[in-house]
């Protein structure tokens, strides 16, 4: 997994890393369909109006590995769409006066050697812990505010072009501090496919949005639980439409159900705790015929910003702490 600091204005943080990038590995571009560049292409339009920010960095990453912008966001914004995505269980759970979140991120084994984890720091937004399987684009994260966000894939309906869940993870880390402003930034995005955002803040507000190209519904603790959890189809019967499922493949209801079990048995959670949730073989994938499996996870107490995180299959004991946020954060009061 790398390991990036990126901070400063975006152009700046794109062509810093394109460079390194393509300095150290001579990087390139993968070739893609016509499809996927087509489609690519229409969504970066929507990108445009969307966060013209994220279409600065685009141009500086581009200009740093000595390729043309459009190429490059073609391939950003085709990705998880025509392709096997992240399959992935998420949950957050509410003490008395804090929020503890856990994540598995679920791919092909042969994506571990992309995965990064980057502290982000853009001028004049907030900054965060996030990982991704790809450059640029994030699957989730923790903001210095406290707010958490992190996706799941459905297998909904139908695509169009517009934006992809990499970038609506990030708008919201950067622009969000609450559960109620992110949820309201993803009900008005264009969205290109179906997917689950778990969010939770820091004052124990904690939601599911379940959004599509068709409609979005926002999906709450049921009365008298103190948690919700996702991991790869919709629950509400507003969305069920929209989900045409086989994803059973990779455990989905298996693994909804053992953080269901695992969740309502705690009275209070802590993060050694959510650790043992997360590598329990009903939450923690390891598909070994299919190559799939985790192969990330995070906890995360949002009040304190202590975040900790395997870098491979989880156990219990694998997990390390998080320390860059708080050295950005400290960095930045000097």
């Amino acid at each position: 997994m790398y390991h990036p600091r990126l901070y400063g204005e975006f152009y700046e943080m794109g062509l810093k890393y394109g460079t390194l990038l393509k300095e150290k590995a001579d990087f390139k571009l993968p070739e893609i369909s016509t499809q996927k560049f087509e489609f690519g292409l229409e969504s970066y339009k929507e990108l445009h109006s969307f966060y013209p920010e994220v279409v600065e960095e685009i141009e500086g990453f581009a200009k740093g590995i000595d390729d043309k912008p459009e190429n490059l966001a073609a391939f950003l914004l085709s990705l998880g769409i025509f392709d096997t995505s992240g399959q992935c269980s998420v949950f957050a759970f509410k003490n008395k006066d804090s929020v503890i979140v856990g994540r598995n991120y679920d791919m092909l084994f042969e994506y571990k050697k992309f995965t990064e984890s980057s502290l982000i720091a853009p001028k004049d937004k907030l900054s965060y812990i996030s990982q991704s399987d790809v450059f640029i684009g994030r699957s989730d994260g923790i903001n210095e505010k406290g707010l958490s966000i992190a996706m799941s894939f459905v297998n909904g309906t139908t695509v169009q072009p517009g934006i992809g869940f990499h970038f609506v993870v990030r708008k919201v880390l950067e622009n969000c501090s609450t559960t109620q402003q992110a949820i309201e930034l993803i009900q008005k995005t264009k969205v290109s496919s179906a997917n689950n955002f778990l969010i939770a803040d820091k004052n124990l507000d904690i939601a599911v949005v379940e959004s599509a190209p068709q409609k979005s519904v926002i999906r709450r603790p049921i009365e008298g639980e103190r948690y919700i959890y996702i991991t790869n189809q919709f629950v509400t019967e507003e969305m069920k439409a929209f989900d045409r499922g086989g994803v059973e493949w990779s455990k989905s209801s298996e693994r909804y159900n053992g953080l269901k079990d695992h969740l309502a048995s705690i009275e209070n959670l802590n993060l050694q705790k959510a650790k043992e949730i997360l590598s329990d073989k009903c939450v923690c994938l390891d598909l070994r015929k299919e190559k799939f499996g985790t192969i990330w996870s995070v906890v995360a107490n949002l009040n304190d910003l202590i975040i900790e995180r395997a870098e491979s299959k989880p156990k219990s004991t694998n997990y390390k702490p998080e320390t860059r946020l708080d050295w950005w954060l400290k960095k930045k009061q000097k």
